[in-house]
């Protein structure tokens, strides 16, 4: 009897949804192979950027915010990478997951870490929710046509042979199409 009652409630929603209009799949994180959700936030500058923007090189991506211990200890090291592969291509690029009342906070904490590379501010979540996160940080490698390449939840580290390989390949590759 459960299972009947379960099977018509679900049968019932897919109804429901499909008469309504709504997509009956499930959403999923971005797969590798798969480009990359289309973000466009605002730079500490007020600038807005979109991640397709930067289509043409290879992009790092990392989602992170202030109050995430691992995140501000990983800041250090993205610097260290768009110090050392920057200059072959690499853009890297920060999204901030912060709240609309911290950007001096964000601005204060990059200021600190002596941050260089480009940040955005995404107050109300957007990238989490288009990257399917439950957590910070994460981070993500794109080839130069914006298709996801490497994805990372967690703290990176040099230690993530995987994660600095494919780095120097994507900047190798990049080098040799300039």
């Amino acid at each position: 009897m459960i299972r009947t009652l379960a099977a018509a409630t679900s049968s019932a929603l897919v109804v429901l949804a499909t008469a309504c209009g709504g997509d009956t799949t499930l959403a999923r994180a971005p797969q590798v192979g798969e480009p990359a959700p289309a973000l466009a936030f605002a730079s500490l500058e007020g600038d807005s950027l979109a991640i397709a923007d930067l289509a043409g090189g290879p992009v790092l991506v990392n989602l992170w915010a202030t109050w995430c211990p691992p995140c501000r200890a990983e800041i250090p090291f993205l610097q260290s990478i768009h110090e050392e592969f920057g200059p072959l291509g690499l853009q890297v690029v920060g999204i901030s997951a912060d709240n609309a009342g911290a950007v001096g906070q964000v601005e204060d904490f990059l200021g600190e870490a002596s941050v260089t590379y480009q940040n955005l501010l995404d107050p109300r979540g957007e990238s989490m929710e288009a990257f399917r996160l439950l957590g910070l940080p994460a981070t993500y490698l794109l080839d130069s046509d914006g298709t996801l390449v490497l994805a990372r939840t967690g703290p990176v580290s040099e230690s993530d042979t995987e994660f600095m390989e494919t780095i120097r390949s994507l900047t190798a590759a990049s080098g040799e199409g300039g």
